[in-house]
């Protein structure tokens, strides 16, 4: 059984622990390991969540078992009348258990409850077919924008997602 809740101070050192450990997963077979190496690293995202969590304009959910250990997260922020969902990471082994939908569907319903936002973006790599596919499954669909970079001899594309609420 697993649960949801609003991350807090507390919860920093496990945020950026299933962020490392999630990223380095997630991107093994679709960047670089050189990319990765550079732009992976444990302390630095410790001292990024510290800065996060303490801000008014994001929210995090946390997603934990009944032990009580953090397993996943989601983060978006808001600006003006627009929201944008920054992460959405799952720990390896609690992946395709239901846990992402569960974190969207608190974003989401946080979002609505509130009339925050009249949209909802998020970036995802353009490689990343299962991520867009489990979007997709939110009503977020690709709105033409993208985002390149380039890393040695790879080329970097993120996409952005829309979904109207």
């Amino acid at each position: 059984m697993f649960f949801i809740r609003k991350a807090n101070q507390n919860d920093v050192s496990d945020i950026a622990r299933i962020h490392f450990t999630s990223w380095q997963a997630t991107y093994a077979d679709l960047l670089p390991k050189t990319y990765i190496d550079k732009e992976n690293n444990l302390s630095q995202k410790v001292a990024m969540w510290e800065k996060i969590i303490s801000s008014s304009s994001v929210n995090t959910w946390i997603a934990y078992d009944a032990e009580n250990n953090s397993v996943g997260f989601l983060s978006y922020f808001t600006k003006d009348r627009e929201c944008e969902i920054t992460t959405l990471y799952i720990l390896p082994q609690y992946q395709g258990l239901g846990l992402g939908s569960k974190l969207m569907n608190a974003a989401i319903d946080d979002i609505s409850q509130y009339d925050r936002c009249s949209a909802l973006s998020l970036w995802v790599l353009k490689t990343n077919l299962p991520a867009i596919d489990f979007y997709k499954n939110f009503d977020f669909k690709p709105d033409g924008q993208c985002d390149e970079e380039s890393h040695e001899d790879t080329k970097i594309i993120d996409i952005r997602m829309l979904k109207l609420l």
